[in-house]
């Protein structure tokens, strides 16, 4: 499987998917003009890590912004890594905010609730 380095835009985040370091991260704003082109590949190598994953992994989303359709996107990835958690698979998910930004703390709590067996530690960023 090949490691996924997507750029910073002011519309996207950076994503690295970088299976070999044990590591994806999700970090800035995302509010993509094509939300399901822009997420689909990593949507797609999430999934096929399920039963797949033979290091632990850290998953880092730190957001500034994101929108409905992200969101949702966001949503499709973390059934993902539940489902790598449920094969077997060693997660250390972390959700960083900033720390005046309700929104997306509340939205972190949101995700900690919706798939509890991911253990996810909501932090405020550095």
């Amino acid at each position: 499987m090949e490691d996924i380095i997507i750029q910073e835009t002011e519309r996207t985040p950076e994503v690295k998917l970088l299976i070999s370091e044990g590591l994806f991260s999700i970090q800035g704003e995302s509010f993509p003009e094509d939300v399901a082109a822009f997420y689909g590949q990593v949507i797609s190598a999430i999934d096929k890590l399920v039963g797949k994953l033979d290091k632990k992994m850290r998953v880092v989303v730190a957001l500034i912004y994101t929108n409905s359709s992200s969101i949702k996107a966001l949503y499709r990835i973390f059934e993902g890594l539940d489902a790598i958690r449920q094969s077997g698979g060693d997660l250390d998910v972390i959700w960083s905010f900033q720390e005046d930004d309700d929104i997306m703390e509340e939205l972190g709590e949101d995700f900690r609730d919706r798939f509890p067996d991911l253990g996810m530690q909501i932090t405020v960023q550095d």
